[in-house]
């Protein structure tokens, strides 16, 4: 069976009330599940996580999803999860699919 590793990194920053992920690179269906462990383990350690997307070449609906089903799981958790500094192109695959807004820090 093939192995498949993912195309993104990324570096976590722990602040006393929230973290910060750090992506980079493309976020798809080879590493949207790997993505979404992340987060969750980050959802478990604090309530409020930004995911900073300013390095993020590609994402694609597999990757979306992954951001999606964090966000539920942070609200269910009682917290929050949003995605900060999209890069171009990130913020032109939210917004087509119409999700830009709902990842979003409130009030942006």
């Amino acid at each position: 069976m093939t192995s498949f590793q993912p195309s993104w990194q990324h570096q976590v920053r722990v602040d006393p009330d929230h973290s910060t992920v750090l992506l980079s690179g493309e976020i798809d269906m080879n590493g949207a599940g790997q993505l979404l462990d992340l987060l969750d383990r980050t959802i478990q350690a604090t309530r409020r996580v930004d995911v900073d997307m300013a390095a993020v070449q590609f994402i694609d609906s597999t990757g979306i999803n992954a951001l999606i089903t964090a966000r539920r799981a942070a609200a269910v958790a009682g917290g929050q999860l949003v995605v900060t500094n999209p890069s171009k192109n990130a913020r032109r695959v939210l917004g087509i699919t119409g999700v830009l807004e709902v990842l979003s820090p409130p009030g942006t």
